[in-house]
């Protein structure tokens, strides 16, 4: 009894097989026990040593299982798949294969122990190889020598990959998630090995409970991306919310500024306030509203309407001017080492005004200038309309007189006396092209320079036109006072001695005038529309028709002659003509000897025909060259000569040239 007590407890202990098979020999030797007890012991402890291998397995395994099931990270998990499963598989390699069914493929996602990159990065069909067949999800299936086995179909390159990596042993289970096959687990050595079933049989089980964590840890990702989501969402709607409650903000200061009555001084303050810059706002025609100093201004810095009108910055103002009112947002643009922001005031397609800023500006702070953009195009529209409203009399005299409406003289001239003007005094009228400038602004400088005059001024369309008492000289010094305000001025007068009964054809005289300019392309320039006769009625068709092309037609064999050839051929025929073919006041107007003029003369004679005075053709080559004399800048409608005229003039009157 106290032998089959020792034996037991021996076997209780864990003896070894080999231990155990020598001690009963040695027994049953000395004749301590039969054979039958020492069969019994043999037995139980085989037993023994299964049940504590399984409660290993099962042990590891559930730790392995608690372990997956922590990690939330889907790298994490195939990792720790991969790491647990070649532990415990006592293998040289573990490594898992997810399928791509659009492909029809299964790719190795995630290996513990492989040492080569096209191992590592194996790709093949589902169906082919131990991986391929594992992956189809049919059963598990192994080989002791994967490259001479001949049960799998091979690939040459998964081949080379095998034999690079020196791999003999594998063994494949599929992973399996509701009901659906997502890939493999494996293990490989790189010798021949035949897996037990026991062995297998724990694979299968890391692989049943590997399937659920990488489920697992796929959802909690997605759900993390879905909170992570949720948040942004939630973060931009308080930051919009925020911007919103800031323009309501900005909207109410805005708003107080214009009911406040404090215009553009008062939303210039403001701006600066909430930019923290110097502002400027220009009108269409970029020249300066308003400029209100800043209370406290950065140390080195110059007037930025100072700055904008410099030499540096004026030539790029005007297209970025122009880009802004284009796109409707902010622009910037460099110019001097300095950065400028401009955004365009608008309603509809009329350009107000634009807002200029001293850069640079945060994309933030870009957006706010949209916002006063928008202000500003109210203020604007605010003030167009209390000016228009003060304004109204002297449109209204204006319209009366110039209209086709039958308005009884005596009650114009009734709302004229109320201006200053005397019914029967010589006037002068002068409509005025000022390219887009703020029209309080033109009106004001026109005041500046009539001085002491008496006169109406009102808008007509595009136009301001200008009803004077006197004569034209005064016009003159207007144009002078709006060229040193900077503001782009083209005009047309009439005089008129008829008082205002005469005012209507001095307006449409003033209006060929400035017409006439414009189809010659002389912008910035002044023309006496009583000069002009039948030479303005020409030019106002050209306009219309727009053939300005062929306008030069009678005459374009001189005009080519003298670019190809650097002749003066053109302002010779024009000279002759304008002389009443009178050689020697011809030869006196272009500074040139008589027979230089008989030279020019057969010249023109040949390129345009020796017709071309004769009746039929002269008063058409006659007008054509007016026309073409009046392009010239500095030339004036009475056929005075402009100074650059004199260049071909050498004070030789003996040497003839056909020039």
């Amino acid at each position: 009894m106290e032998s089959t007590a020792l034996w037991l407890e021996r076997i209780e202990a864990g003896i070894s097989d080999e231990d155990l098979a020598k001690a009963l020999e040695e027994a049953l030797d000395r004749h301590e026990i039969t054979d039958r007890a020492a069969r019994a012991a043999r037995s139980i402890n085989a037993r023994l040593r299964e049940r504590r291998q399984r409660e290993d397995l099962l042990r590891a395994l559930h730790e392995t299982a608690t372990d997956l099931t922590g990690i939330r990270d889907v790298e994490a998990v195939l990792l720790a798949i991969v790491k647990r499963t070649r532990i415990l598989a006592g293998s040289d390699m573990a490594y898992i294969s997810l399928n791509d069914y659009d492909r029809n493929e299964t790719y190795i996602r995630k290996s513990d122990g492989v040492a080569t990159e096209d191992y590592r990065t194996i790709r093949m069909p589902i169906g082919t190889g131990v991986l391929g067949k594992a992956a189809a999800g049919l059963s598990p299936f192994q080989t002791g020598d994967y490259l001479s086995d001949g049960a799998f179909s091979h690939l040459p390159d998964i081949d080379s990959a095998v034999g690079k990596e020196g791999v003999r042993a594998i063994l494949g289970v599929p992973l399996y998630l509701y009901g659906k096959v997502i890939g493999a687990l494996l293990i490989a050595d790189r010798t021949l090995r035949t897996y037990p079933p026991e062995l297998v049989d724990l694979v299968d089980a890391i692989g049943k409970h590997a399937a659920v964590a990488i489920d697992n840890a796929q959802r909690f990702t997605e759900a993390t991306s879905a909170l992570q989501r949720l948040g942004n969402e939630n973060r931009t709607r308080i930051k919009e919310m925020g911007g919103l409650q800031t323009r309501i903000d900005l909207d109410e200061r805005f708003i107080e500024v214009i009911v406040r009555g404090s215009g553009l001084e008062g939303f210039i303050d403001l701006s600066q306030q909430i930019l923290g810059t110097d502002i400027v706002v220009l009108d269409a025609a970029n020249g300066i509203l308003k400029e209100v100093p800043r209370v406290s201004p950065p140390p080195d810095t110059g007037r930025l309407g100072s700055l904008l009108a410099g030499p540096d910055v004026e030539p790029s103002l005007a297209s970025n001017v122009a880009q802004a009112v284009a796109t409707g947002r902010p622009h910037a643009f460099g110019a001097n080492d300095e950065e400028f922001v401009v955004v365009a005031a608008q309603a509809g397609p009329r350009h107000l005004a634009t807002l200029v800023a001293r850069g640079p500006l945060n994309t933030g702070q870009k957006t706010i200038t949209e916002r006063l953009a928008v202000f500003l195009t109210v203020l604007r529209l605010f003030d167009q309309a209390t000016h228009d409203s003060a304004q109204r009399l002297q449109f209204e005299v204006l319209d009366d007189l110039l209209s086709e409406r039958e308005v009884p003289l005596d009650l114009i001239q009734q709302r004229a006396t109320r201006s200053g003007l005397r019914a029967n005094e010589e006037m002068t009228v002068a409509v005025f092209d000022s390219e887009g400038a703020d029209y309080a602004r033109v009106e004001k400088t026109i005041r500046e320079g009539l001085g002491p005059v008496t006169a109406i001024i009102a808008r007509r369309g595009s136009y301001t036109c200008v009803l004077a008492s006197g004569g034209k000289n005064t016009i003159s010094a207007v144009m002078k006072k709006l060229k040193e305000a900077r503001i782009p001025a083209t005009a047309g007068h009439a005089s008129t001695s008829e008082g205002l009964t005469g005012v209507k054809k001095a307006h449409s005289q003033a209006e060929l005038a400035l017409s006439s300019l414009i189809v010659l392309e002389r912008r910035g320039e002044l023309l006496d529309g009583d000069q002009l006769g039948h030479l303005g009625l020409l030019l106002a068709a050209v306009r219309s028709s727009g053939t300005q092309e062929s306008l030069y037609s009678q005459v374009q064999p001189l005009i080519d002659h003298d670019s190809q050839h650097k002749t003066d051929l053109t302002r010779t025929a024009w000279a002759f003509l304008e002389t009443n073919h009178n050689l020697a006041r011809t030869a006196e107007k272009l500074y040139i000897h008589r027979n230089t003029v008989k030279q020019r003369l057969e010249r023109i004679a040949g390129l345009l025909g020796e017709d071309w005075l004769d009746t039929t053709r002269q008063l058409d080559t006659h007008l054509t060259l007016r026309i073409w004399h009046l392009r010239i800048p500095g030339s004036s409608i009475d056929g005075g000569m402009p100074s650059d005229a004199r260049a071909g003039f050498r004070g030789d009157a003996t040497a003839p040239s056909n020039r």
